[in-house]
Order: structure tokens, then C-alpha cells, then sequence
């Protein structure tokens, strides 16, 4: 996916932070069971939390910093999402966030039962 591609996804994703109740991350170099999150909020914004080319702070976990939009395999909407320690699980409207990333672009998508992933770099 071009850079141009993940800015203009971040900031819809941005824009509906309400819809997203959880986003998980895999860089390429991280084993296939994603623990990362994407975090962002409604005050994320272009040129402070990600930029032309890369995001800063927005994945958890280590190492921190900045990362390219080219390591980042893919992203996770899982259905299922433990808010809080103790929790019971919520769930999110894959439906609705599958419709979502259609309206902004063509991207590489599989939407199972349990989660929608979009592809970011590898397939």
C-alpha cells in the first residue's frame, strides 16, 4: 500500500475513532500473533501522529518511535475486544468498518466471522 494510501486511512480512521473500538498492528518483523495496538484517538492528527511517510507513537509495545508505513504487514479489527481487565468482551460492527474502508480506497481485505484485516504491505 502506497503512503499516500495509509495517511488517507489513518485519517479516516481518525475521523470515526467511535466506530474503532480496537485496531491491532503487525509490523513485519513481529511473530504472527499481533499483541500491538494501533492507538489513536480523536486528536490524532496529520504532521504530529503520523506523517507523509511513517507514524510516531501511534503502535504500542516495543520498540517505540517511529514506523514506516512499509513494515506494517497488516491491520486487525478484531470482532471480540476486551476493553478492560476483567471485562466482558465487546464487540465491534465489522460490517460497518468494512464499509467504511471501502468508501475511502481499494485496499486488500479479508473479512472472516471473527475479524476484517487489510493488508498493508504483504499478502
Amino acid at each position: 500500500m502506497s503512503n499516500s494510501k495509509w495517511t488517507k486511512l489513518l485519517a479516516v480512521l481518525v475521523d470515526n475513532c467511535e466506530l474503532v473500538k480496537q485496531c491491532l498492528v503487525k509490523p513485519i518483523w513481529d511473530e504472527e500473533k499481533p499483541f500491538r495496538r494501533l492507538l489513536f484517538d480523536k486528536h490524532t492528527r496529520y504532521d504530529f501522529d503520523y506523517y507523509a511517510s511513517a507514524m510516531e507513537a501511534m503502535v504500542s509495545g516495543n520498540p517505540k518511535g517511529w514506523y514506516a508505513y512499509k513494515e506494517i504487514e497488516w491491520l486487525d479489527f478484531p470482532l471480540l475486544v476486551t476493553m478492560a481487565e476483567k471485562a466482558a468482551p465487546a464487540t465491534q460492527d465489522l460490517a460497518a468498518i468494512k464499509a467504511l474502508l471501502d468508501k475511502t480506497g481499494q485496499y486488500s481485505i479479508e473479512l472472516t466471522e471473527s475479524n476484517l484485516r487489510l493488508y498493508g504491505y504483504f499478502k
